[in-house]
């Protein structure tokens, strides 16, 4: 006959793998910053241009305009499902010298799904942008920035190659910050020049259909390209894409940086 102590303890067990699972995962990457990268502060002057939540018709093709008429190539983090429904904006992206990488199949709370769901998550997302569009997805920013323990596991084993990579700027823009865009753009601006570093990976989104986001908000962040770019050229920043961090300083100061450095196009 069980004790009485046999249903707490049982509770207990299922708390704890719970926390195991789910929770630690988060401790260990955004509060101890182990796994992921976060910044790179060899990269000196460098700060990588990121977005997350695309491609989205009504906003991504207008900030590649922002992008192009500022000079400034980026690295998007796509959600898959909606990449392979908008094609042409993800070819654009490519063709425009932008760097794709993987954000989910779909924007999934993490830490709440399975390992087999977890898997199509970070694997079948890149393995269809690779077949898709030619492309070398080697990293994998998670929904929200939050991993569980199967998502440790396989990155930490480096299955197929891929790594883990957060932010560390990040400044509420799926949020309006101000009356209108200009104004929310002015306020976003502030609040990155304030946090501003070395090597810094700076994240921003280009969709407002996130749960959590306010119908609009990217607006101010495409008012906000021309802006950031003159703003961290003033105080001797560049932006860049995420691969280019890596890139040597004295390549960079050079000019040298590879053409097709970022794009992650397979060889053929």
């Amino acid at each position: 006959m069980r004790g009485w102590w046999w249903g707490p303890a049982a509770a207990l067990l299922v708390v704890a793998a719970v926390l195991m699972y789910s929770g630690l995962p988060n401790v260990w990457t955004r509060w101890l910053r182990q796994t992921a990268l976060r910044r790179w502060p060899a990269a000196g002057s460098r700060v990588a241009l990121t977005f997350d939540d695309g491609p989205d018709p009504g906003y991504t093709p207008r900030l590649l305009d922002a992008l192009k008429a500022c000079g400034v190539r980026a690295t998007f983090f796509l959600i898959a499902d909606k990449a392979l429904r908008r094609p042409d904006i993800v070819e654009r992206m490519i063709r425009e010298g932008h760097e794709v990488q993987v954000h989910g199949m779909r924007h999934l709370l993490v830490p709440a799904l399975p390992p087999g769901r977890t898997a199509e998550q970070v694997f079948t997302a890149a393995d269809r942008l690779e077949e898709r569009f030619g492309v070398s997805v080697r990293w994998y920013r998670p929904t929200w920035g939050l991993c569980n323990l199967a998502t440790l596991w396989w990155i930490g084993h480096r299955r197929r190659g891929m790594r883990l990579v957060t932010w560390s700027i990040m400044v509420g823009d799926w949020r309006k910050a101000g009356a209108t865009p200009e104004a929310g753009a002015r306020v976003l601006l502030n609040r990155i020049v304030r946090r501003l570093h070395p090597g810094a990976i700076l994240v921003l989104h280009d969709s407002d259909e996130t749960w959590g986001s306010e119908a609009g908000a990217p607006e101010q962040v495409i008012r906000l390209m021309p802006m950031l770019a003159e703003a961290l050229g003033k105080r001797g920043y560049r932006l860049c894409r995420l691969s280019d961090l890596f890139v040597p300083q004295e390549v960079a100061d050079s000019g040298g940086w590879p053409q097709d450095a970022g794009r992650g196009r397979r060889d053929s």
